[in-house]
């Protein structure tokens, strides 16, 4: 029995000396309504006492999932990490890193064996909490605290009130996915105005990251932001876009009035797609399909709502124009403004059928309008 003890005590010794320190005199709080604090690091060590929600412990040290902490009233023992959250204070120091890969697993273990919790996507910034082997716990942007193997994550040193601490990313190129022209907006939001278009395969500098959105600087001087979804991480060089990229939308709004003008005449058709003839919706589908390969719904009042809106007195040439004119109030009408003042749309009805031709905003149709969407 005492050689059991012996070896017992050697044993002990040798789970200490191996304890991670990175946590020792911190603070953490309780998570969940009530936690076991036990004996040893683990489930089959017994029960010494209960804390609650809320509560507060000092770790004195750390082993893999375990946290050998001090209650306030002096009583020392362990309970699983999972159950608690550190508390930060107005000065706390701790290291923060960002995610170096397009997409990394958060797994509720420091190991592959764990499950994961969520995928956190490249340039994503943490708090590196603790460290397990070759494995960071860490905590999320959105409060999800798991583990991240090391490798996949730049780490840097930083204060929580340090006015030049670093926002977790790291500039880097992407590729340009999508099929279509992609936006490129002044803010990181669809209501956000477009600033320029992007073509598919092209590669730009990417300098930030905010809610899905990539910060992106051309080499024309343009800035803005474009949607992460359509971006690819990616080491080639980025595309020389000063001569033509700045006009990328200009090109695109010449070709739409273009085609556009070259359908007028075209005999108005219910349900006509072209190229032959067509109904008002079917007209502008047909032009910014053909002019663009710009696909976008094919009835009125989905098109109403497609694309971004445009406030009066700012329509450019290839915006589409929307009108009431049924009584309704609702969308009916659709075309291409052309500038000057000026539409081009199919015009007519199944029972006076007319055709593609020019109308000027006044009078009737600018009493009709209700607004203008820009692709």
């Amino acid at each position: 029995m005492k050689k059991a003890l012996v070896a017992l005590g050697i044993g002990a010794v040798a789970v200490s000396l191996n304890m991670d320190k990175a946590y020792a005199d911190s603070t953490v709080i309780v998570n969940v309504s009530a936690l076991n604090v036990r004996s040893g690091p683990g489930t089959d060590y017994s029960k010494i006492g209960t804390v609650y929600k809320g509560s507060s412990l000092t770790v004195l040290e750390t082993n893999d999932m375990w946290y050998h902490v001090k209650l306030n009233n002096g009583l020392k023992g362990w309970v699983y990490s999972r159950y608690v959250k550190k508390e930060y204070s107005s000065n706390t120091t701790y290291n923060t890193g960002s995610i170096n890969i397009s997409a990394v697993n958060v797994r509720s273990g420091p190991g592959n064996g764990y499950s994961i919790k969520k995928v956190a996507s490249y340039g994503t910034k943490v708090k590196l909490l603790n460290k397990s082997g070759g494995w960071y716990n860490v905590e999320l942007p959105s409060g999800t605290n798991g583990w991240i193997y090391k490798k996949y994550i730049n780490t840097s040193g930083h204060t929580e009130n340090d006015d030049n601490k670093s926002d977790g990313f790291n500039s880097c190129n992407g590729k340009v996915t999508c099929k279509s022209n992609l936006n490129v907006r002044s803010g990181p939001s669809t209501s956000y105005s477009i600033k320029a278009k992007l073509t598919h395969g092209q590669v730009i500098k990417l300098t930030d990251k905010s809610n899905g959105w990539y910060k992106v600087s051309l080499t024309n001087g343009i800035t803005g932001w474009v949607k992460d979804d359509y971006i690819k991480i990616t080491t080639e060089s980025v595309t020389d876009n000063s001569q033509n990229s700045n006009n990328n939308s200009t090109s695109y709004r010449s070709a739409v009035v273009n085609l556009a003008y070259s359908l007028l005449g075209k005999p108005y058709a219910w349900g006509g797609n072209g190229p032959n003839c067509f109904d008002c919706s079917g007209f502008t589908s047909y032009v910014y399909k053909h002019a663009e390969g710009k696909t976008i719904p094919r009835v009125s009042y989905q098109q109403a709502k497609y694309g971004t809106f445009v406030s009066r007195g700012n329509y450019l040439p290839g915006d589409l124009l929307y009108f009431a004119t049924t009584g309704t109030g609702n969308p009916s009408h659709v075309g291409i403004y052309v500038g000057n003042n000026t539409f081009i749309h199919a015009s007519g009805s199944a029972s006076k059928p007319d055709k593609v031709k020019l109308s000027t905003l006044s009078g009737y149709y600018l009493n009709a309008l209700l607004g203008a969407r820009r692709f």
